[in-house]
């Protein structure tokens, strides 16, 4: 088991594997394995092809996001076309820690910058938990945890405004030349290791750093 400490918003989180094989249900080193969202989000494929938010992936990311409303739901059955044109211009092999491509004109991070506007009478909390599941190495989890991570750097609360500030953050502490190939290994070794136990389910780097950042303050 790979065990990397990692620098998140400048506060080094010591032992991430561990707290990662946690939440995913894995052996750890504090006690017996353990329940919590990883089953009923990580673990849920999503489906009706790539640039297509389905209903699963809508009440999937319900399990991080408690309390989906009527008019959440209403969101994503009507602006499904926005949001399968706006998923078509990520390529499937593109991620945020890379830095080629998008990187060198930030076509990339502006293209992230737009889920404040798409998210028009709904939280972008919950609309990045559902984009994720369709492009999980290039759409991050934005939430308390996060948010609250970065703040020092920051000095935003809410979401939409900490959102574009969060995202080059993220994106410098991913692309850290000492934290690239461990991450991805790390990350990799934990997607084998549920895979082993019957759980088929692959983790990008943004969700292995989400889940320590995540995990960390329990």
């Amino acid at each position: 088991m790979t065990s990397i400490p990692l620098r998140v918003g400048g506060r080094l989180i010591a032992d991430t594997a561990d707290l990662v094989r946690r939440f995913a249900g894995l052996p750890w080193s504090g006690g017996p394995p353990e329940t919590w969202a990883w089953d009923y989000y990580d673990a849920v494929p999503s489906d009706q092809g790539d640039d297509t938010v389905s209903p699963v992936d809508v009440l999937a990311a319900g399990v991080l996001h408690p309390g989906l409303s009527r008019s959440d739901l209403a969101f994503f059955r009507d602006r499904s076309p926005d949001l399968r044109s706006w998923l078509s211009q990520i390529p499937l092999d593109d991620d945020l820690q890379s830095t080629t491509g998008w990187l060198t004109d930030n076509v990339q991070l502006e293209h992230l910058d737009e889920l404040a506007h798409l998210a028009d009478g709904i939280q972008l909390t919950l609309l990045t938990k559902v984009l994720h599941r369709k492009r999980p190495a290039f759409v991050p989890l934005l939430d308390r945890h996060l948010i609250d991570r970065y703040r020092p750097l920051t000095g935003e609360r809410r979401a939409v405004e900490a959102w574009p500030k969060v995202l080059r953050c993220l994106r410098d502490d991913l692309a850290a030349p000492e934290d690239r190939v461990a991450l991805a290994t790390a990350a990799g070794e934990i997607s084998e290791a549920a895979s082993r136990g019957g759980c088929v389910a692959t983790i990008s780097v943004l969700r292995y750093v989400d889940i320590a950042v995540w995990m960390s303050a329990r």
